[in-house]
């Protein structure tokens, strides 16, 4: 093991920590608006389709939106599996680099949260 392994770990990390808690912090920051009808000033189509109570949505809308959670899903445990991975590969015969994965992804997924929630406090 070496400096680049633990570089590479890190980086999936917080790449994958990152990308968890923007959508994170986002989402939880727009819920309480979406919920009072306070629609984004944004022109991005996606982010106006999922921005909204889903007591809106059509038939044919509603499978689009559970499809999108189901991808949601698969992709969030993909990430969070990610650090693991690349730690499990990367540590050979040296000490396990698991918690420098996870310690990385648990730094990057705070701060994407509060990226995330400005990003929406931004659009709103």
């Amino acid at each position: 093991m070496n400096i680049l392994h633990i570089l590479l770990t890190a980086l999936s990390g917080i790449i994958a920590g990152g990308i968890v808690g923007i959508v994170f912090g986002f989402s939880m920051a727009s819920h309480a608006d979406v919920m009072r009808g306070v629609r984004p000033a944004t022109s991005n189509r996606l982010i106006l389709f999922v921005a909204r109570p889903t007591s809106e949505f059509r038939s044919w809308e509603s499978v689009v939106f559970l499809l999108l959670m189901l991808v949601w899903t698969a992709v969030f445990f993909a990430l969070v599996l990610l650090p693991a991975i690349v730690a499990g590969r990367l540590t050979g015969d040296g000490p396990p680099l698991v918690l420098v994965a996870y310690v990385c992804f648990t730094a990057a997924t705070w701060a994407g949260k509060r990226f995330g929630a400005h990003a929406w406090k931004v659009i709103s």
